[in-house]
């Protein structure tokens, strides 16, 4: 009897550590370099990276997607991947996501990107009365964004990635567009139009963390165990410099 519990609780045992060893899927926003995208074929990017080296040192196998943003959303809503980057932490996409808040992934600086001709003075949100304001689906601009758009401040057309946004600007469909100071930088010096495009000097959002987060619907076992590993690799990481020897590969400003 004695022997058939022992068998019994190895067998147990054998099947949790199968369970647990399955790869911890993550989907990534792919129009978001360099924190986010595909390079030559391969994933890359600071989030990407930073990702995968917490994973590495937690003991956590990872297997990391790209998706439009939009449905990046959508799938950790749904529970179609384990989890995601890199979320602002709303109340509302709290109740389908789970924060790894002990360390953000990155910190976000979002503005208004004009061209040149056509740039306007922003102090407060009164000042884009009348405006045509684009932005990529999906984008979270805080809530006095919202509160001015649903007070009729400004118009706001949506676009599925950045280069359609940007195209919107360039053709006039809108006056300016709010977008991730790095992401858009990124892009214009790539498109070679860093002085076509610019960005008025007041900040949507400056400094707004962006973190790691574990889908609500996922059916992945012990999420808790992954986060916590996670959380503490990351922490680690920018103690030990690793953080930012990754970031200044992409970003002078590390």
């Amino acid at each position: 009897m004695k022997k058939l519990l022992i068998a019994a609780l190895l067998t147990l045992t054998a099947l949790g550590t199968a369970a647990f060893a399955q790869p911890v899927t993550f989907v990534a926003d792919i129009d978001f370099a360099p924190y986010s995208m595909i390079s030559e074929g391969n994933p890359a990017g600071i989030d990407v990276e930073v990702l995968n080296e917490a994973a590495r040192r937690a003991g956590v196998e990872i297997e990391i997607q790209f998706q439009p943003w939009k449905k990046v959303i959508e799938m950790v809503e749904n529970g179609t991947c384990d989890g995601s980057f890199a979320f602002f932490k709303t109340p509302e996409r709290e109740k389908t996501a789970i924060f790894m808040e002990a360390s953000p992934l990155h910190y976000s600086n979002y503005v208004l990107f004009t061209k040149v001709g056509d740039k306007f003075s922003f102090s407060t949100y009164d000042d884009l009365t009348g405006k045509s304001i684009g932005r990529v689906a999906g984008t979270d601009l805080g809530k006095q964004f919202e509160e001015a758009f649903t007070h009729g401040k400004f118009t706001l057309k949506e676009y599925p990635n950045l280069g359609a946004a940007l195209k919107g600007l360039i053709l006039d469909e809108i006056q300016a567009y709010a977008g991730n100071i790095d992401v858009t930088y990124y892009r214009l010096k790539n498109m070679g139009m860093t002085s076509s495009i610019v960005y008025l000097p007041k900040k949507l959002l400056p400094q707004r963390p962006a973190y790691m987060v574990m889908s609500r619907a996922s059916k992945y076992p012990d999420k808790d165990r992954i986060m916590q590993g996670l959380e503490r690799a990351l922490d680690q990481m920018r103690k030990d410099g690793t953080y930012n020897k990754i970031a200044r590969r992409y970003l002078l400003r590390f």
